[in-house]
């Protein structure tokens, strides 16, 4: 119903008294245009007179056609009057009307403001914003612009506030449909709904009085970080009802099930080995998602963004939104796996490594990187090879690399393997040097006397050097036939000795010597580490490391 549709005006010709003339509304008739004015035939000779300026330029009617007319009073033997107190008046007594019946009324959203939305229903009218939807609205901005039906709840006249809501509209609309729809949900079932509301997780749709969640993970058969991307508060969309509870009133909602699933043919459109281009949905810590295909995704695992540089994080080398061509390494339909690469389109650096640098080859390199391991240097730019802390030093031992290189420190080095599929290079210092203990191999026998010298003195006996690099342990108990308190009461650093060797362990790089025999007896070679004499302090492996690492005994 129109406001001017509701407008009860009275026939003039129907009634002689002035009085109730006044302040009424009537159905005039247009004569003519004089003077400034409109005039209009009241009839009984009475006429009535409109000032031009209330109408527009153009005039909505002519000559004969009848008008709602507000008659005012009389001035100069003429009634004066008035269209658009017509208009006005009707419009409140249509609004009065509306609210007292309840009936709903057409409207247009034109503006969003302070608690809720501005209404054109024939005059601005407030929607707030408890009363836009049949749920909480955070964000009104999506109604903007929509047409619908809203009921009056609200209505001042002398203020000129009309309060309407779009939720007691939508309320007795889905009333009669809810308990229908609740006797035949069920699993399966197709439906339209709107989205109500968004979450991180997903969104809640509307299906006829019932709320259901679509969760983020059944939008789409694509990654999809927030339900934003695909939808939003106010939009239509179809549905399939993939769990209905209802004790618990629970409505689970799929949508990318209504789609095509695009793993059913995804062996057909692609192999390994394929050259695909992609685009960055993703970054994580161990790689990056790239879709290839709508709905269709597959992981460029960290380990395959480089051949040589070592990638802590994809978004080193990548950006999300990013087109990238990557190589197809893998396909399982089964498990929705795809395995991508990029370095796959450039060729393995290892390969040309390790026929440019076959195991023995020498080469200088810098030190890039110094672990409590080893040493990394760089081989070429982006290919480095490790350098063991058991590759250093033939003989002595390193407690840290650290303390005996630097970052950045060039060192010779010599190849000792390469493994091109783990890209891995073995490299070696010492291997540069002869083995010491191959030299000293060629003298020591056990049984046999040879000369050495003596290097240090410990509480537990005295190491002599037999080759450079190469020392034996005389036991504190092999230094004389007469007890032996220090070895300094027998030996000194620096002088030379002819001992006996007792025993010869090449695997653990042990030599045992001794001064006061001259050859094995029969049981020597069970000496069990030079501990047979009971009385004689034994020497332990702390003991040796500590002697061997220059500590006293008090450190």
């Amino acid at each position: 119903m129109s406001p001017l549709s509701s407008l009860q005006s009275v026939d003039p010709a129907a009634s002689l008294d002035e009085d109730a003339l006044a302040n009424s509304i009537v159905s005039a008739s247009f004569v003519a245009e004089e003077a400034g004015a409109l005039v209009f035939d009241l009839g009984q000779d009475r006429r009535a007179h409109v000032e031009r300026e209330e109408l527009g330029e153009d005039l909505p009617f002519s000559a004969g056609d009848t008008v709602p007319l507000l008659v005012e009073d009389e001035q100069n033997g003429a009634w004066q009057g008035s269209i658009k107190k017509a208009e006005k008046l009707a419009i409140w007594r249509w609004l009065e009307s509306m609210q007292q019946s309840g009936d709903s009324v057409d409207g247009f959203i034109t503006a969003e403001n302070k608690g809720g939305l501005s209404v054109d229903i024939g005059v601005r009218a407030f929607l707030p914003r408890s009363h836009v939807d049949l749920h909480r609205v955070d964000d009104c901005s999506p109604y903007l612009g929509r047409s619908g039906s809203f009921q009056v709840i609200q209505f001042d006249k002398k203020r000129g506030n009309v309060v309407v809501s779009r939720r007691k509209i939508l309320e007795q609309e889905q009333k009669a449909d809810k308990q229908e729809l609740i006797n035949s949900l069920q699993a399966g079932q197709k439906h339209q709904g709107v989205v109500r509301n968004l979450t991180d997780y997903g969104a809640f749709v509307d299906i006829g009085g019932i709320d259901g969640l679509l969760h983020v993970t059944n939008m789409s058969w694509g990654r999809v970080d927030h339900p934003s991307e695909l939808v939003r508060p106010g939009d239509t969309i179809d549905v399939v009802v993939l769990e209905w509870n209802p004790k618990k009133k629970r409505l689970g909602l799929g949508r990318k099930q209504l789609l095509e699933d695009p793993w059913a043919d995804v062996e057909k459109r692609f192999s390994p080995g394929q050259i695909i281009e992609g685009k960055v949905v993703s970054l994580a810590d161990f790689g990056a998602f790239v879709s290839i295909a709508p709905g269709l995704e597959g992981l460029v695992h960290v380990t395959e963004l480089s051949w040589t540089r070592r990638i802590n994080h994809p978004k080193e080398v990548l950006n999300r939104d990013q087109n990238v061509k990557v190589k197809v390494l893998s396909i399982d339909p089964d498990k929705r796996r795809l395995s991508l690469s990029v370095k796959a389109m450039e060729k393995n650096p290892w390969v040309e490594v390790a026929e440019s640098y076959p195991e023995g080859t020498k080469l200088t390199g810098p030190i890039r990187n110094i672990t409590d391991f080893g040493l990394f240097v760089e081989v070429e730019t982006g290919v480095e090879g490790l350098v063991h802390v058991s590759d250093i030093s033939w003989t002595e031992t390193i407690d840290h690399p650290k303390n005996h290189f630097e970052l950045g420190q060039s060192v010779d080095v010599v190849v000792l393997s390469i493994d091109v599929e783990s890209q891995r290079m073995g490299l070696g210092i010492k291997q540069l040097e002869n083995n010491p203990w191959d030299e000293a191999e060629k003298v020591v026998v056990v049984g046999e006397k040879l000369d050495a010298v003596v290097t240090k003195l410990t509480e537990f006996g005295a190491f002599a050097e037999i080759v450079p690099g190469v020392e034996g342990l005389i036991h504190i108990s092999e230094l004389s036939d007469e007890r032996v308190n220090k070895a300094s009461e027998v030996v000194r650093p620096g002088q030379k000795v002819n001992a006996l060797v007792m025993s010869y362990d090449r695997p653990n790089e042990r030599i045992g010597l001794s001064l006061k025999r001259d050859e094995l007896e029969a049981d020597a070679s069970t000496l069990k580490e030079y501990s047979d004499d009971g009385d004689a302090p034994s020497a332990t492996l702390g003991d040796i490391f500590r002697d061997r690492l220059g500590l006293d005994e008090e450190e």
